[in-house]
């Protein structure tokens, strides 16, 4: 038998299947790693108002996507984006939009993108919402007797003194962004249509478990880790440093 060497490398390399998969996992993360940091942070900054009641009720509210079921999650949300009868679009057209594929070639990123805003936000907001409650209320009643606004509290006290908490929050999501499977293979049937929103594991898995090509999913393995070791060291370079100091 011919040992194969690097030979699984160099085919990934030259694979546009693989380089398409990881442009769709960068679209889908970029996407929505900032409007769901923003979504956390003005829930938890809400829930953690002294003048909103009911607060338990709230946060179990925005953090039971979290613990349900990633596949039922994606099931019910396949219904939801249904061209013909989805409820979607149905409230799309009343007021006045037409009719949107979501699940086709255009839209199927951003469907994913959309199944991850809901799913994901309540537990970046839970941690978010810890880190307020340790910062200490002296600072702002200080900052309120010199006539500090809402405004100014949140520029100057919140987002400082949460920096490291956010910075954390932003590494967790590059990473579980760069392992995406469920809600791609569920929603879209295995990353389609024409592979529109093949993420890399979703790649990875069908090589490795659909067409029995082990020792290529197992390049695709390293290629993953190599990636999210990459990309976050890259952001610890470029903000770590100055988070925590």
């Amino acid at each position: 038998m011919k040992p194969i060497k690097l030979q699984n490398y160099l085919t990934l390399i030259k694979d546009d299947v693989f380089w398409l998969a990881l442009k769709n996992t960068l679209f889908m993360w970029l996407g929505h790693v900032f409007i769901m940091l923003i979504l956390a942070l003005l829930l938890a900054v809400t829930l953690n108002s002294k003048y909103v009641r009911m607060k338990g009720f709230f946060r179990v509210v925005y953090y039971l996507p979290n613990v349900t079921a990633t596949v039922a999650i994606a099931l019910v949300f396949g219904l939801i984006f249904n061209t013909d009868f989805g409820i979607l679009n149905l409230l799309l057209q009343k007021i006045g939009i037409p009719t949107i594929e979501w699940l086709g070639m255009d839209w199927s990123k951003v469907a994913i993108i959309l199944l991850v805003l809901w799913r994901a936000t309540g537990w970046y907001m839970v941690v978010l919402l810890a880190g307020l409650q340790s910062i200490n209320p002296e600072l702002y009643e200080a900052a309120i007797v010199d006539g500090a606004h809402a405004r100014h509290l949140l520029l100057y006290i919140t987002l400082p003194m949460l920096k490291g908490l956010l910075f954390f929050c932003f590494i967790i999501d590059t990473i579980g962004s760069f392992r995406i499977f469920t809600e791609p293979y569920i929603l879209t049937q295995g990353g389609g249509p024409a592979n529109s929103s093949l993420s890399i594991i979703v790649y990875l898995f069908q090589t490795g478990f659909q067409w029995m090509k082990m020792g290529y999913a197992a390049a695709l393995g390293y290629a993953v880790f190599i990636l999210i070791f990459l990309a976050s060291l890259a952001q610890v370079k470029m903000w770590g440093q100055q988070t925590f100091e």
